[in-house]
């Protein structure tokens, strides 16, 4: 019998974008960004910069994301190991198709075989066939998306794709949840949301 497939994102869910890319972009150019002002995913804002130059300097620092370097989130890597056991996981990120080969070098760093696939569908507005997270999800035919975007949530929870808003972020907050979205904080939350043992 096979088993049910689980949709899971990389980026503030396995690993911790934002943090390291305030680091990153502090030491390069002398700012002092703050996380509680990414309070969307879209990252001009905060930085004070047009689209093009936002996104050039996101997918440089992408390219600096060394598989032995940058971390994930430390209790990701058991947590994905025992939901490995009983469900297939399969990445669904929103980085670029170009990152697919490095991003493919740190899960497996870090992660080993937990996961059976990777697919990535981009920054939508500059893709020139953007697909969303839940046409992905449907096609793989997944019960479930673990994501800590909204956006991408609640387009799942509309395809009847059970949601898990990942984490409780400045860009993710929310004053109400369909019923099929639930929120965990931590890969601890989500094993028992699963009803796994910790």
């Amino acid at each position: 019998m096979s088993k049910e497939i689980i949709a899971v994102d990389i980026d503030e869910v396995l690993f911790p974008f934002i943090d390291e890319f305030i680091k990153d972009h502090d030491a390069r150019f002398g700012t002092s960004l703050d996380k509680n002002h990414f309070d969307t995913y879209e990252f001009s804002a905060p930085l004070g910069l047009d689209v093009p130059t936002t996104i050039e300097r996101v997918y440089a620092f992408q390219k600096r994301i060394d598989s032995k370097i940058s971390e994930p989130f430390e209790e990701s890597k058991e947590a994905v190991a025992k939901l490995s056991k009983h469900y297939e996981l399969a990445v669904v990120t929103a980085r670029h198709p170009q990152f697919e080969d490095m991003t493919i070098e740190w899960l497996r760093e870090h992660y080993k075989s937990s996961f059976v696939s990777i697919t990535h569908i981009g920054f939508a507005p500059i893709m020139e066939k953007p697909i969303t997270k839940a046409a992905v999800c449907l096609e793989l035919g997944a019960i479930a998306l673990i994501d800590d975007s909204i956006d991408h949530i609640l387009q799942c929870s509309k395809s009847d794709i059970e949601g898990v808003l990942f984490g409780n972020y400045p860009w993710n907050q929310t004053n109400a949840l369909p019923p099929n979205v639930t929120r965990c904080t931590s890969w601890l939350e989500v094993l028992e949301h699963f009803e796994l043992q910790a």
